[in-house]
Order: structure tokens, then sequence, then C-alpha cells
């Protein structure tokens, strides 16, 4: 967006604000020709032009991608506006929304706050009568309906392209080049990345890049089909190996992905997958409509290669079956007397994370569903996990009895702390029971962890520390250190705030 101030005219003139916009380099209603256009019909209506804003190579379709029209709404629409008029060349230029009340409603906006749109090229004039207001709905409707119907012949034009084997725009993937074709037929030098045909009439063909990443793409082929590793675990060989994508940037999952699903790989061009115009959100389009050449460019993997890898990917994209990831979980639990994240990543066999939380939301509650029995190591991954599983029961218990009793509950930014009401908030958390040599039990409520909540929940576990035996609710200013450590004995301290289920708490007992 560009905005340009011009020095004061004379005072009998009014001041007025141009609007420019051109979506391409190429078009003959060039910038320039537009404020020549404007500045004429400025100087007929004694009309001084004060600030200029431009759009150069922007799309009329969306508001958003346009920073000289926001900028001139805002301008608008603030408390101190130094134009009373804005010129455009035509109506075309101020957008072709393909909704025609959003232009309108644009323009709404700039009259209602006392600046009124001209449009200097066009037959009616702004009088507010009928027939022009008839006229400049029916332009709107033209402007829009251009749009369509280039946007239709652009896409017939790319089809037939690329049915021919040329590339229709965007970059070319690892491991391949774009080069410039004539129109006799000629390859020209192979072209760098962001660099345009040399020619409007050239097409751009994909032929295999330098032999280290051509090499790459193959070796990435025998790594996922005769040794069947994923994507993760190939970018993780990769990284290991100090390779790298691009300078600086390491191989990834995804980039490997990438490799192993585009079928340009193999020779073959695939257009019209999916399709975003208008400026809609990005739609796929069902494979009949898809377009294919066959042997567009030389096949770095063949296409047996190529076929066998898509249905190793057709597999593993049905899931592992529940079932035998729980067994694997306990085979690897019984190989090592114990269970953690990194046991499981180290284990071939075993899914990566995302399909584990897919299939159970996380490891922690994999372990659960496995039914892997806790161990007594107070930092073990099982231990943690039953904290975990019965903290958040807890607290989906707590939110429960807070709508039976007729209030609200709503999570917050803080951990295990619910808002009621939206007035309080009550960190839950739980006090594992643990016994002396001489049987006496303690508990430790955590307190100073719960701020800045109102109210600390506490559920008090059993000898076996599986289940919840008494509540503890206290309130913040009840306490200033950081925990309270509580026995059988010393449990009179605390007898006021007990409770012995949740319903007391709530009131519905």
């Amino acid at each position: 967006m560009e905005t340009v101030a011009v020095p004061g005219d004379a005072p009998s003139k009014r001041s007025a604000a141009a609007y420019v916009r051109m979506s391409t380099a190429a078009q003959d209603c060039s910038i320039q020709y537009q404020l020549d256009a404007i500045g004429r019909y400025a100087d007929e209506r004694r009309l001084a032009v004060v600030r200029t804003f431009v759009d150069a190579g922007r799309s009329g379709l969306r508001l958003e991608n346009r920073p000289g029209l926001l900028s001139l709404l805002n301008e608008v629409t603030a408390a101190h506006c130094g134009f009373s008029v804005v010129l455009v060349y035509d109506v075309s230029r101020w957008g072709r929304f393909q909704d025609v009340d959003e232009s309108a409603y644009y323009e709404h906006l700039c009259r209602r706050n006392g600046v009124s749109v001209l449009y200097c090229a066009e037959a009616f004039v702004a009088d507010g009568m009928p027939m022009n207001a008839l006229l400049k709905g029916i332009k709107r409707i033209m402007a829009a309906e251009y749009s369509r119907e280039l946007g239709a012949k652009v896409l017939a034009a790319q089809s037939r392209f690329a049915s021919m084997g040329y590339k229709q725009g965007g970059k070319p993937g690892y491991g391949l080049r774009r080069v410039s074709v004539p129109v006799d037929g000629a390859t020209r030098t192979p072209l760098l990345a962001g660099e345009r045909k040399s020619a409007l009439t050239d097409r751009v063909a994909l032929v295999p890049g330098p032999a280290d990443e051509v090499a790459m793409v193959r070796r990435i082929y025998q790594l996922y089909v005769e040794q069947d590793l994923s994507d993760r675990r190939i970018a993780a060989l990769l990284r290991k190996e100090g390779t790298s994508r691009l300078p600086g940037v390491p191989w990834s999952a995804t980039a490997v992905r990438r490799i192993l699903v585009n079928p340009r790989y193999c020779g073959d061009l695939l257009y019209n997958q999916t399709t975003r115009r208008m400026g809609k959100a990005i739609a796929r389009n069902h494979p009949a409509e898809w377009i294919c050449c066959h042997d567009a460019l030389p096949a770095i993997v063949d296409h047996s290669m190529f076929d066998r890898a898509q249905e190793i990917r057709r597999l593993r994209d049905r899931g592992p079956q529940r079932e035998a990831v729980l067994l694997q979980l306990r085979t690897l639990y019984q190989r090592h007397g114990t269970i953690s994240i990194a046991l499981c990543r180290r284990d071939p066999s075993l899914p990566g994370g995302g399909t584990i939380h897919a299939l159970f939301g996380g490891y922690s509650r994999a372990y659960a569903a496995a039914g892997l029995p806790p161990v007594d190591s107070a930092g073990g991954a099982l231990h943690a996990r039953n904290s975990r599983l019965l903290a958040a029961d807890l607290l989906s218990e707590v939110r429960r009895y807070a709508v039976l009793a007729g209030g609200t509950a709503d999570a917050t930014a803080w951990h295990n702390t619910v808002l009621l009401n939206d007035r309080v908030r009550v960190k839950v958390v739980l006090a594992f029971c643990r016994q002396d040599a001489a049987g006496v039990r303690r508990w430790r409520i955590p307190l100073r962890l719960a701020m800045p909540a109102n109210f600390v929940l506490c559920g008090l576990m059993d000898c076996d520390n599986k289940h919840i035996e008494r509540y503890v609710l206290l309130a913040a200013d009840e306490f200033s250190q950081d925990a309270m450590f509580i026995t059988e004995r010393s449990m009179a301290r605390v007898a006021h705030a007990c409770h012995d289920n949740l319903a007391q708490i709530f009131g519905l007992s």
C-alpha cells in the first residue's frame, strides 16, 4: 500500500482521495493510467487530490489482501478525515467481490462517514436516483462475473497444458528442477528458485535435479519399501547422518512424506487435485476431475517401487489394530519390567506418538488400557500416569457435580483449575497416602501451586492409593505455606474442611 500526499490547491477546491488497484503488471489499465484519468476527472470538477491509496498486484476478490483499501477505510472511519470524496477509476477497481452486497457495504461505510465515492470512467452518476443505482448494481455484478468467467478460462487452459506434461505453478519438489520450454520445444537453462520463465509464451517442464538429490530420493523409497521404516524414522535417520534437505533445513517426517506420495517421482504429473477459487477455502476435488499426464518427465524411481510405497501407506493409514498395540505394550513391559515413552519410541514394533494419541489419547492412557500395574517408583511412568488420570477424573467429577448443583464449571488456563459460576477458581489436586515403618499414614496436601485459585480441593487417597478416601476443601486465606502435612492423628487440624464425598461439598447430600 502506498499513500501519497500533495500540496493543498486553491481554497475553493474540495479535498479528495484517489484509490487505484491493479491485479497484475500485464494489465492495460495500469496504475498510472488510472491516476491520469482520475486527475483529469478531478480537474473538471474542481477537486484537489490530497491522498492516493494504491493496491498494486492485488486481487479484487477479498478485502483482507488489499492493504490500500483497508488503509482508506480506516482513515474514512477515523475521527478526522482529510478528504470528503474518494475517486475510483471504475467499479471493478473498487473490487470484484463475489458478494456484490460486500462491495456496496464498503461504499456505504464511506458515505455514512460523510465521504462519497465517485467512479470516473462510469456512465452513471452518484446522485442516488433509482436508475443510476440500478446501473451501479449491474456493473458490480458484471465485475464479479468477470472474475468467475476468467477463472473458468484459466482453469481450462491450465488443465490443457497439464495434460501435455507442463508444470502449472508451485515448487518443483526435492530432487527436481524446472526448465523453460519455448514454442519450438528446445529446452532452455534450468530455472533457479523464484525465477520466472523468460518469455510469456514459454512453458515450464520438470526434469531430475542434481545427482545427489536424485540418489537421496531413491534411498528414501528404499528405506520405506525394503526396510519398512516410517516417515518419522527415515527423517530421524537422515538427521542422525547429518544430511539436510536444504542448507540449514533438516529433514522432517512431512518432507519425507511429500516425496513418498508424489507421483512426479515416477514420471507422472497430477493436476487439479484441489481447488481454491474465488478466494474460498481449499477444496479437494473428486479423483474423476484430476488430470494425469503419464511419463511427463524422466522417472527417478520406477512405477513398481512407487506403487509398492502407496500400498504400504494405504495399509498403514488404516492404523494398527488397537488390541495389537496393547499386546505390544504388554510385551514391552514384560521385557523391561517398566514402561516409558522413551522405551516405546525405541521399539520399532510400536507406532509413533501421533497414532498412540489417536487410538488412546496419549501414552498414559495407552498404559492404562493395556492394564499395566502401578510400580513402586514415585517417579515412574506408571505412577505418574495414575496420578494424572486420577486427577483428571476428579476434575471431571467436580465439574459434573457443579452442574448438578445448578451452577457452571468452565476450564481455565491453569492446570487442573476450574472456574465455578464465572467467579470462583478451584484448584483440584490429589494427596497420595504414605505409610512409615510404624504404619502411620501421612498425606502431603499441595497448596501454593494452587495460586491464583480461591480454593484448593484435595482428594486424600486410601492406603492403597487406588481410591479417594475423603476430600479437603481449603480457602486460599487459610494457608501461607507451600504444602500441608497431616496424619490420621493430626486430621483434626482440617476437620472443619473435611468431607466424605463431593455431594456434601456441593450441597447435594
